[in-house]
């Protein structure tokens, strides 16, 4: 089947900012790991959120994931917000034992020379990738911190799932609260991915270089800079303004590979104001105007293929990721990893649970078995909550368990280590 994008895609000489897209195409399964989640929740407290712009009166009407125009305006979607400056502080909670991973070794392959003594562009084998990369990727909590019992109950949850990628929040330079998290996530064999929080499109406070170097030192390699820069509720209630990112977004960069890390662009979302094929073309030609295109030597792109209703071959669903790469290979004729740091199903009026378990354990599947070289990891949006409802119904783990999809995936990763043994 024909995945409807155009494959004469220009070089980037071509590209010009405001060109139209079409120019470029029953039981609970396993171990309780711990007390009950509602226990292990019980002291969380939230902080006032930053103040951001509520989204556009039509922000439902123009959605183009869902199959109705006149659906129900819902507001608790992980693309709609960008208040998740929320601490977790929790306590009575039990230590849980970490289940056998499906590989026993080190979770952080050794980098290769080519990443620690740059002198041209990093090939896709250059990038590190956990040993048993399956590239299954989650969402952790969407809080800043959270305490070691917490960490250790979804440390845990995420390897029953086989998940081999988290992205996790950081609070801006912050280098104290997620070191036990990181060490937690590399001794179980998964590669942890930082999104360095920040409340919208504000510069990044401190030192954002030792940051770096700290959180190096313990494993992470990949750090997400900014979120979501096409949508408005990113930023301030202003219309997406590719200049005023790249300003931002070119100084943290080179801050994050002089700290030895690898900084992500883009993680756009896939009905912003201005659309993400086009905020991506037109980034990619301001980095050109600004002789910064050689910043992709070491970075990535980070995405959001949320799916909605969309099947699995839709190219403006899950593999989304088919037509960022054609975007990047016309500017600078190669490819660079693209790995998820949102996205998935979820259950609406258009998506019933059973219909959510067979797409994303399919995006799973399809990951582990037939993905593209560069494309690195799907992360699904999210292992569990913090203390804000809006975001409940996304959780995989909840407080009276697992969820359908998280015990499906929990079941396939068991046969999975039972058919390797």
């Amino acid at each position: 089947m024909s995945d409807g994008i155009n494959k004469t895609t220009p070089p980037i000489e071509a590209l010009t900012p405001g060109m139209s897209p079409a120019a470029v195409s029953g039981q609970r399964p396993g171990a309780n790991h711990g007390a009950d989640f509602s226990q292990v929740l019980a002291g969380a407290r939230q902080t006032a959120p930053a103040t951001s712009a509520k989204p556009p009166a039509n922000r439902w009407s123009s959605l183009s994931f869902l199959a109705s125009e006149t659906a129900t305006r819902r507001s608790s979607w992980p693309w709609t917000y960008s208040d998740l400056n929320r601490l977790l502080e929790t306590t009575n909670a039990t230590n849980a034992a970490l289940p056998a991973t499906e590989t026993a070794a080190p979770a952080v392959n050794r980098p290769s020379d080519a990443f620690l003594y740059p002198a041209q562009p990093l090939t896709l084998a250059d990038y590190p990738r956990p040993t048993g990369d399956n590239g299954m990727g989650i969402h952790w909590i969407p809080t800043v911190r959270q305490t070691p019992e917490v960490v250790d109950k979804f440390v845990a949850e995420a390897v029953d799932m086989g998940m081999k990628w988290v992205l996790f929040l950081n609070e801006g330079t912050n280098t104290t609260d997620n070191d036990y998290l990181i060490e937690q996530l590399t001794q179980a064999g998964i590669e942890p991915m930082m999104r360095i929080y920040t409340p919208g499109l504000q510069p990044i406070e401190g030192d954002l270089q030792g940051m770096v170097e700290h959180y190096t030192d313990l494993g992470v390699r990949y750090f997400q800079l900014y979120n979501e820069p096409n949508l408005m509720v990113e930023t301030g209630g202003q219309f997406p303004d590719v200049d005023h990112y790249l300003d931002l977004w070119i100084p943290a960069a080179k801050a994050v590979i002089a700290g030895g890390g690898l900084p992500g662009l883009g993680a756009l979302s896939p009905q912003g104001e201005m659309d993400d094929r086009q905020y991506l073309r037109d980034s990619l030609v301001g980095l050109q105007a600004r002789g910064e295109l050689g910043l992709l030597n070491r970075s990535w792109l980070a995405m959001h293929n949320y799916t909605g209703p969309r099947a699995m071959d839709d190219p403006d669903g899950f593999k989304r990721f088919q037509q960022y790469d054609q975007i990047i290979r016309g500017a600078i004729g190669r490819s660079i990893p693209i790995i998820g740091t949102e996205g998935g199903t979820h259950i609406t009026e258009h998506v019933s649970e059973a219909q959510q378990v067979a797409m994303v354990t399919d995006a799973y599947r399809y990951m582990r078995e037939q993905r593209e070289p560069y494309n690195f990891a799907y992360t699904y949006w999210i292992i569990a909550n913090g203390h804000d409802s809006a975001w409940d119904e996304h959780a995989l783990i909840r407080s009276d368990g697992p969820t359908a999809l998280a015990q499906a995936l929990k079941q396939e990763a068991a046969n999975r280590r039972q058919a390797h043994r």
